[in-house]
């Protein structure tokens, strides 16, 4: 077990292709993690070793690199830089105390890296954020720092300052060595800003001096508060500068005893080794030989390899083995304390973002982040019987590890649905299926669940007669509909008949005719609400007439009725919350109300005008491939949020296009 105050959990964070992981695999090599240098490049990377990763060249999981080195207990996770993958981010964030932004000079600050660093300092966590790629042909260091203190703020000062551009960086060298530097002062300002120490605040606001020693000593405070994020630089690729950028994090990236856990309701969980144990569950992964991993971090207590752990109120699971991650191999260790991230393996009721103990002890909860809307569907069928055997338990393995990954069972239109953050992602995780599980699946976009409605009053009527010999079948109904309250509601029956026009026994057999017919769908499959139905004649035959005769007529008389009430359809109507860089906001707004029949509620800005935030109402069959045309729109920098609203009638240039569609196949399914 590992003194607090000499761990290091570290999230590397940042947009794809901007060096998270060569810097990952760089700091993995210098702490002896690894007997080589990794690189994706090679497909010998120790972070991306799934294939799909190796194939694309990106990191699409977080991965894990932990080892004892100098005086200190190294965690780095690495994350995808791909936004769709936000759940793997919230999870190595979660864990990480000290989350690393990385920024390529190639590409600049992105929407994307200034959303993670956003949310980093929303968990609390300390932040910083390093510069790669600035031997590129057009680096430029200023631009680049001008461009993080803009979009990420102010409070971003380089800690580790470069000699050169281009060819001409060949080395780095520490600020406050710099003292000819403006960085030098506003460096020693930062520091200060956040100081508690009155009487040392008091002499650098009279002289403006600070010491070497004072500064280092002041240095891990203002970045556990925000105050400062350093800006660090490095070549990753050829490790110029790594050593400098994993000594600074040595000396003054903050350890869980800076950044204290705190419950739900905002106090702090003591880190007490000998206290009662406490931890939480912040990723999963399924090994097919292993089982599922946890990836754990403890916040109080000591978790011993021998011990059994639970959820609040769950029975005891014992650990199948408790290890340190480096990589794809697992080291195993004996216990782990406060503050600690470890994995285990065989825990099969823990789920991502549970608290767990040991039995008979109570967990504490503590806050956790959303999980992210997801923003696509697709409708997954088994490419074979034998896969639909094995589909549901593939689905639920892979759902229980990624919380983004969705899977619903749809009562309205009957389909196994899967939703995620986008193509991409569920593509992977099919890909995963099929490789994990050995199960193959086919997809199409799911099914709209339409609801149907009428527009005015109408009569009904069907006579059902049959004769075949013997003991026929006869029941005749007259019915009259008119639309109901408009919010939705199911179909309302009202018993009308007297003088025995239609037996009492049998009215109820027509009423359950009616409603099987609403349920089915009449224009296309999907429910009928809103409809007052008014039984009020019908015939009966002595002898023919049975329950069967009036379910039929029931069902028919309601029918025509239908037809003749000027039927409309209803679409799903989502609630849509759009943010995309302000450049490209007219071009959205244009998009929603031109050509997907949207109405925008309310248009905001956020992050001192740079980001624009559209709220809008648009049909859920306008919306379905919608992330597509966004991130063509926006160069990949837009995200979208939706929600079901209300349901709405169609448009009839829209509903014959529909009938003609879906409709045809109702009839000839009828």
């Amino acid at each position: 077990m590992t003194e607090i105050s000499a761990i290091r959990n570290i999230a590397l964070v940042g947009h794809p292709a901007s060096g998270k992981t060569a810097l990952f695999d760089s700091v993995a090599h210098k702490i002896g993690a690894s007997d080589r240098k990794g690189s994706t490049a090679d497909k010998t990377s120790i972070g991306d070793t799934e294939p799909e990763e190796q194939d694309r060249q990106h990191t699409l999981q977080l991965h894990a690199v932990q080892k004892d080195w100098e005086g200190r207990h190294w965690t780095f996770l690495d994350t995808p830089g791909y936004p769709e993958f936000q759940a793997e981010v919230d999870s190595a964030m979660f864990g990480a105390d000290f989350v690393v932004g990385v920024v390529s000079c190639a590409s600049g600050v992105t929407f994307n890296l200034r959303t993670k660093m956003r949310a980093a300092k929303n968990l609390g966590r300390g932040r910083a954020i390093v510069i790669t790629h600035l031997d590129g042909d057009n680096a430029d260091f200023e631009a680049t720092l001008a461009a993080i203190r803009e979009g990420v703020g102010s409070e971003c000062v380089p800690v580790l300052l470069p000699n050169g551009n281009g060819s001409d960086f060949t080395a780095v060298e520490r600020t406050v060595l710099e003292v000819e530097s403006p960085w030098c002062q506003a460096l020693k300002d930062q520091v200060m800003d956040g100081c508690e120490d009155e009487e040392l605040l008091m002499e650098y606001l009279e002289s403006q001096e600070l010491s070497e020693e004072q500064l280092d000593e002041h240095m891990p405070s203002a970045i556990s508060k925000g105050n400062l994020v350093p800006v660090l630089v490095c070549n990753p690729v050829t490790d110029l500068g790594v050593d400098s950028v994993l000594e600074y994090f040595k000396r003054f990236a903050p350890s869980p005893k800076e950044i204290p856990t705190k419950d739900l309701d905002g106090q702090p969980i003591e880190p007490d080794p000998e206290g009662p144990l406490t931890g939480t569950v912040f990723n999963v992964v399924t090994d097919p030989h292993v089982g599922k991993i946890c990836l754990i971090r403890v916040h109080r207590g000591t978790l011993h390899a021998s011990d059994s752990v639970a959820a609040s109120g769950g029975k005891g699971e014992k650990l199948g083995g408790l290890f340190h991650l480096v990589g794809k191999r697992r080291d195993t260790i004996e216990s782990v304390g406060p503050g600690e991230i470890a994995a285990f393996s065989k825990v099969d009721k823990l789920k991502v973002w549970e608290a767990f103990s040991v039995p008979g002890t109570e967990p504490v909860a503590v806050p956790t982040p959303p999980v992210p809307q997801t923003a696509v569907a697709m409708a997954v069928f088994p490419k074979s019987r034998a896969d639909e055997q094995k589909l549901g338990e593939a689905l639920a393995k892979l759902q229980a590890e990624d919380p983004s990954f969705v899977i619903e069972h749809t009562t309205d239109t009957h389909e196994v649905v899967a939703h995620g953050m986008s193509d991409l992602h569920l593509q992977l995780m099919f890909t995963r299926m099929k490789r994990r599980f050995n199960v193959e699946v086919e997809t199409q976009l799911p099914k709209i669940a339409y609801r149907q409605t009428i527009t005015k009053p109408a009569e009904g009527h069907h006579r059902h007669k049959k004769q075949t010999g013997g003991r026929g079948q006869f029941g005749e109904c007259f019915m009259r509909l008119k639309p109901g309250s408009g919010q939705g509601e199911p179909v309302v029956f009202h018993d009308k008949i007297v003088g025995g026009a239609i037996p009492r026994n049998l009215i109820p057999a027509v009423e359950k005719g009616l409603r099987e017919i609403c349920s089915e769908g009449i224009l296309v499959e999907g429910e009928v609400v809103d409809v007052e139905v008014e039984l009020y004649d019908g015939k009966f035959h002595a002898v023919d007439s049975d329950e069967g005769s009036f379910k039929k007529a029931g069902a028919r008389a309601f029918r025509d009725g239908f037809e003749k009430a000027g039927p409309v359809l209803l679409e799903p109507v989502m609630k849509v919350v759009i943010r995309v860089p302000t450049d490209d906001a007219g071009a959205i707004f244009s998009d929603i109300t031109s050509h997907r029949r949207g109405h925008v509620l309310d248009q905001t800005t956020e992050e001192g005008g740079a980001i624009t935030v559209i709220t809008t109402e648009v049909p859920l069959g306008m919306m379905q491939t919608y992330h597509r045309d966004l991130k063509s729109q926006t160069a990949g920098e837009g995200t979208y949020t939706m929600e079901f609203s209300k349901f709405a009638p169609m448009p009839a240039a829209e509903q014959q296009k529909v009938l003609a569609a879906v409709g045809k196949k109702h009839e000839e399914e009828d």
